[in-house]
C-alpha cells in the first residue's frame, strides 16, 4: 500500500498549539513522504535523534540544495556560495571568517546596548498606551537596528529592505512572483553596498562587511559573490527570525498570565525561560532541507542518493523521547537541549545574538509592564505564513 504524501505546511500549521500531524508522524511514520510548497516530494524526519542525524551527518548535504534540479522547500531559491549552502571544508572556511565577530564573548559586549535600546522601545510602547502592538514597536525595530549596526547597513534604508526580507521568507503561493522580485532587489541592494565597501577597502573596518572586505583584500579567497551571499543571508536571518521569535515568546507567556507574573517576580529565570520558549514555540512549520549524497536507511526506509530530506526542528522539540512532558511550558526546565538554532556544522551563527535580543527585550517589558496582557484572545491573533513563522500582530494592554 502506498503511503499518502502529505502537503507541508500541514493544515494545522501557523498556530500556538502543538501540531497533531507532527505528533502522529513522530509515533507512526518517523520518516514520511511530504510535498513542499515548491512542489518537491521529499522525506520528512520528525524525531529528535533523527533530526540531529540529518543535520550533522555528511551523508546529508546542504551544498546539494543549490544544484540544478534539487528539491526546494520554499518559494525563494537558496543562494549559492553562502554559509547555508556549502558543506565542509568550504563551509568551514567561510564560517571561520565570521566566527570571531560572532564569538560568544564579543557578542556579549552588545548586551548593554541591546538592553538600552530595549528600554527605549518599551518607552515607545508606554507612549502608545493600551492596544500597542509589540511586534511593530519592539519585535521589529530591535533586531533591525542591531543587524544594521553589526553589518554596516544604513538604518535609514530599513523600510526598504524590511519589505524585501519579509517577502523572502513567504510561504504564500500567491506571492511567488513578489518573492522572486524581492530577492532580486535585495541582492542588488547588497551588491551595491559591497561595491561601496570594496571601493573604500583602505579605510578602517567599522562593521562586519568591512571586516570581510579587508579579509578579501588580504588574500583570504573571499569572492565578491560570497560577500554578497553573506550580506543577504545575515540581513534576512538577522532580523526576520528574531522579530518573529520576540513576538511569539511574549504572546506565549501572556497566554498564561501566571507565567508572566512568575518572570516579573524572578528575572533570574529569564535565560531558562527563553530556552524553553524557543523549544516550545512553533517557529517553523517545515524543516531544514538536506539532500542525501548516498543511499541511507532510516527506520526501514531507504532514502536514495539525490533525494531531499527535511529535518523538522519544531517536531524534534516536542519529542517525548528527548523531553519530559514536551507539551508543557516549563520556564525552569533543566538540560534543555532544544534544536531551534539547528545542530551540527550549520548551527545558527547568530544564536547568542538572538538570545541576547530575546532576553533583553523580555526583561525591558517585564520591568516596565508587570501587568501586561493580551488585548485580544490569543486564538484571534493573525499569523504570518513565512518560513520561520511568527505573529503578524501582538496588541497588548499595559495594565498601568
Amino acid at each position: 500500500m502506498t503511503e499518502t504524501v502529505l502537503n507541508i505546511p500541514f493544515d494545522d500549521a501557523f498556530r500556538f498549539d502543538p501540531s497533531p500531524t507532527f505528533a502522529e508522524l513522530r509515533e507512526n511514520r518517523p520518516v514520511a513522504r511530504v510535498r513542499t510548497l515548491a512542489g518537491a516530494e521529499v522525506w520528512l524526519v520528525t524525531r529528535y535523534d533523527d533530526v540531529k542525524l540529518v543535520l550533522a551527518d555528511p551523508r546529508f548535504s546542504r551544498a546539494a540544495v543549490v544544484k540544478q534540479g534539487a528539491p526546494r522547500v520554499a518559494l525563494a531559491k537558496p543562494m549559492p556560495n553562502s554559509l547555508t549552502t556549502t558543506d565542509p571544508p568550504e563551509h568551514t572556511r567561510l564560517r571561520k571568517l565570521v566566527s570571531t565577530t560572532f564569538a560568544h564573548r564579543r557578542i556579549e559586549r552588545t548586551r548593554p546596548w541591546v538592553a538600552e535600546l530595549s528600554a527605549q522601545l518599551a518607552d515607545d510602547v508606554a507612549k502608545a498606551g493600551d492596544g500597542a502592538d509589540i511586534r511593530q514597536l519592539v519585535a521589529l525595530p530591535l533586531p533591525i537596528q542591531v543587524i544594521c549596526q553589526l553589518l554596516g547597513v544604513p538604518y535609514d534604508d530599513r523600510e526598504q529592505f524590511r519589505e524585501w526580507t519579509e517577502l523572502g521568507y513567504s510561504m504564500k503561493m500567491a506571492e511567488k512572483d513578489l518573492v522572486e522580485n524581492a530577492m532580486t532587489a535585495l541582492t542588488a541592494y547588497i551588491e551595491e553596498l559591497v561595491d561601496r565597501k570594496l571601493a573604500n577597502a583602505e579605510q578602517p573596518a567599522e562593521d562586519l562587511l568591512d571586516e570581510l572586505v579587508r579579509a578579501r583584500e588580504e588574500g583570504d579567497r573571499l569572492s565578491q559573490e560570497e560577500l554578497m551571499a553573506f550580506g543577504v543571508n545575515l540581513l534576512v536571518a538577522g532580523h526576520e527570525t528574531s522579530a518573529n521569535q520576540i513576538s511569539s515568546c511574549v504572546a506565549t507567556l501572556l497566554r498564561w498570565p501566571e507565567n508572566w507574573a512568575r518572570l516579573v517576580d524572578d528575572h533570574a529565570l529569564v535565560p531558562s525561560a527563553v530556552e524553553e520558549l524557543l523549544r516550545f514555540n512553533r517557529f517553523s512549520e517545515v524543516g531544514q532541507l538536506r539532500v542525501a549524497v548516498e543511499d541511507v536507511e532510516l527506520h526501514g526506509v531507504r532514502i536514495k542518493a539525490g533525494e531531499g530530506v527535511m529535518a523538522a526542528l519544531n517536531s524534534a522539540n516536542r519529542d517525548p523521547r528527548a523531553f519530559t512532558n514536551p507539551d508543557e511550558l516549563q520556564l525552569d526546565r533543566k538540560e534543555n537541549k532544544q534544536l531551534s538554532f539547528g545542530f551540527g556544522p550549520h548551527f545558527c551563527l547568530g544564536a547568542q545574538l538572538a538570545r541576547i535580543e530575546l532576553q533583553e527585550s523580555l526583561l525591558a517589558l517585564l520591568r516596565r509592564f508587570p501587568k501586561l496582557s493580551l488585548a485580544k484572545p490569543a486564538e484571534e491573533l493573525e499569523w504570518r505564513r513565512v518560513l520561520v513563522s511568527g505573529l503578524a500582530e501582538l496588541p497588548v494592554n499595559l495594565g498601568n
